[in-house]
């Protein structure tokens, strides 16, 4: 319903309970700052965004499994805000950790795979690196086709992208 007020309030409520029943080093925790970034993002407010991620993802690496696929999602969505701020080096950087993980976790034909492909793509296309780019949507491509079919959005989204 974009009311970013809202959400940001009963975030913030949910927080205060979450820390004071689990305590700051929770999975729950890391969630709801997770959230909050999300929100944040939605406003284009990046630096408040990133801080909430990174609050999120060093409780994650704290209490998950390394290769936990929330530990790949919170890097993917790091990468996808230094991509808007232009800081393509840390955007490739993120990717790179998200990457490791979702295709020791998922395998390389899982749709979570072909969405970074398709991130990856559209940060080398921001760099004006084309060709990067047209293999990273190839690759996207190529996984989701077969698992969702012509139709669907992600598949619409990559065609459109190349």
């Amino acid at each position: 319903q974009q009311n970013y007020k809202k959400a940001l309030e009963m975030l913030d409520k949910s927080l205060k309970i979450r820390l004071l029943v689990l305590g700051p080093n929770h999975s729950d925790v890391a969630r709801i700052y997770y959230s909050i970034a999300v929100v944040y993002s939605y406003q284009l407010k990046n630096d408040d965004a990133l801080s909430m991620f990174d609050k999120s993802l060093v409780i994650q690496l704290s209490v998950l499994n390394g290769n936990h696929p929330d530990i790949a999602n919170t890097y993917n969505s790091i990468g996808l805000i230094y991509c808007y701020q232009g800081k393509y080096d840390e955007a490739h950087s993120a990717y790179d950790k998200s990457l490791k993980i979702r295709l020791s976790v998922l395998g390389d034909n899982h749709p979570d795979v072909a969405q970074l492909y398709n991130n990856i793509g559209f940060t080398y296309h921001q760099q004006g690196e084309y060709d990067k780019a047209l293999e990273m949507f190839d690759k996207s491509l190529n996984i989701a086709l077969p698992i969702y079919g012509e139709g669907h959005p992600e598949v619409r989204l990559t065609r459109n992208n190349i």
